[in-house]
């Protein structure tokens, strides 16, 4: 028989790709939505632009996520062009199961609707705080520094109980390792520099007497580090490989597990909610403001078109195949990286009507993708949404005149595969007077 499938046709991005991804989306979905592809700064990769398509394989079985379980080089140089920073051990971003399973399990108490629900009055809390601090600046005034990123960094520092002192330091490693156009050396520094001091955080945590005198029959520790250290160092202890391990290397890998999958939710907590806040202020035109201030309970609404319009993160974390994997008229063999395009699928006009505008009554039909799908749906996405509802809330509530003090198109962009957001976000908090 005949195989009916075609390699996917290829195309070089431009070098300005990801400021004008959203221009160039409609071309590659009307060629068949899935190419081979070279981004800029390097890294080949399938990219998926049609939503059906990506739903497909956001829940393929063939594809896998873990770069060290394959000898595909392709696979390799895209890991290491695109995740130097973080590549240090197992992440849950990139592991499959059962490895994923455990790690997912390790911190999912923390995002429960429950845990994430009882989050929202300290949430409102800080961002108040936040706000209050804006009533002296002068203008205009640039809300990333001030609010958007402040207010992800507290909540994620807080929720692991990170010292409040280390918070602005927790958010300049972060920028350095996922939005820096810096060297790749700089930010493999930061990254090293972010993964040591988890490791003296995680010791110096396991000292406390709460720990020191904790047995099974007691409730899980307030913070989320004090519970990964417990379940960390169970699972390697109960782990029959580790039997003949001396104790203090037993406490070593458990460290290092500790420390490397704490690296992954304060980059993944921080850097998502900080790009939905910044883009929700982008996208917030004036019209939309007043009928947001006019009826709050429309915010909801409109984060979520905020995410579908500008997902935060712009692409699903690598994949790769392991199998061929039919994807419409084409046929990805093995060893090839596939990137979802989140922002090209929530765009797509077959399944969005009017995709590219805010529409503030709710759309029938099918989910965005913003946060994935299947069993790496973001465990965060209902912080993220949280966060980015009350910071919404209660910046409109301050300040209902706040417009933007630029043109978005003029915004120095983050050009990187893993955030979609501006750089600079300059607003006025009140009229400007004549």
């Amino acid at each position: 028989m005949t195989n009916s499938h075609n390699p996917p046709p290829r195309v070089q991005l431009p070098d300005d790709f990801f400021r004008r991804a959203y221009e160039i989306y409609p071309s590659l979905r009307e060629a068949g939505g899935v190419h081979e592809v070279t981004f800029p700064g390097g890294g080949t990769a399938i990219l998926i632009t049609d939503y059906k398509l990506a739903r497909q394989a956001l829940g393929a079985e063939s594809l896998r996520k873990n770069p060290a379980a394959t000898t595909s080089p392709e696979v390799k140089e895209f890991a290491d062009l695109t995740l130097p920073a973080l590549a240090l051990a197992e992440r849950l971003p990139w592991s499959d199961p059962p490895e994923h399973t455990r790690l997912r399990a390790l911190v999912a108490d923390a995002f429960t609707p429950r845990t994430v629900a009882a989050l929202q009055p300290r949430v409102q809390e800080i961002a108040e705080q936040l706000l209050t601090d804006l009533a002296t600046a002068e203008e205009p005034v640039d809300l990333l520094p001030a609010y958007a990123t402040p207010l992800p960094v507290q909540v994620i520092c807080e929720i692991l109980g990170v010292p409040a002192g280390d918070h602005q330091q927790f958010g300049e490693w972060v920028q350095t390792m996922l939005l820096s156009q810096s060297p790749g050396q700089e930010r493999a520094r930061a990254s090293k520099k972010f993964a040591y001091y988890l490791i003296e955080q995680v010791r110096q945590r396991r000292q406390r007497a709460d720990l020191v005198s904790w047995t099974s029959e007691d409730p899980l520790p307030a913070d989320l580090l004090g519970t990964l250290i417990i379940r960390c160092d169970a699972a390697v202890a109960d782990d029959p490989a580790n039997a003949e391990l001396p104790p203090a290397d037993r406490l070593t890998a458990a460290d290092r597990a500790i420390a490397t999958n704490t690296t992954v939710l304060l980059a993944a907590g921080y850097e998502t909610t900080r790009g939905l806040i910044a883009n929700s202020i982008m996208l917030l035109r004036p019209e939309i403001r007043d009928e947001l201030v006019a009826n709050p309970d429309r915010i909801d609404t409109y984060v979520e078109e905020v995410l579908r319009i500008l997902s935060p993160g712009p692409f699903a974390t690598l994949r790769y195949t392991t199998a061929p994997l039919p994807l419409g008229q084409v046929e990805i063999p093995p060893g090839r990286v596939v990137i979802v395009g989140l922002g090209a699928a929530n765009t797509d006009p077959t399944v969005f009507d009017d995709p590219l505008q805010v529409h503030l009554a709710d759309r029938s039909g099918p989910i965005h993708l913003a946060f994935g799908l299947g069993m790496h749906y973001c465990i965060g996405a209902r912080l993220a949404r949280l966060e980015g509802q009350v910071a919404l809330r209660a910046l409109l509530a301050s300040y209902p005149d706040l417009c933007l003090a630029a043109t978005p198109a003029d915004l120095p962009w983050a050009e990187s595969i893993l955030t979609a957001a501006p750089q600079y976000l300059p607003v006025r908090l009140t009229p400007a007077r004549v």
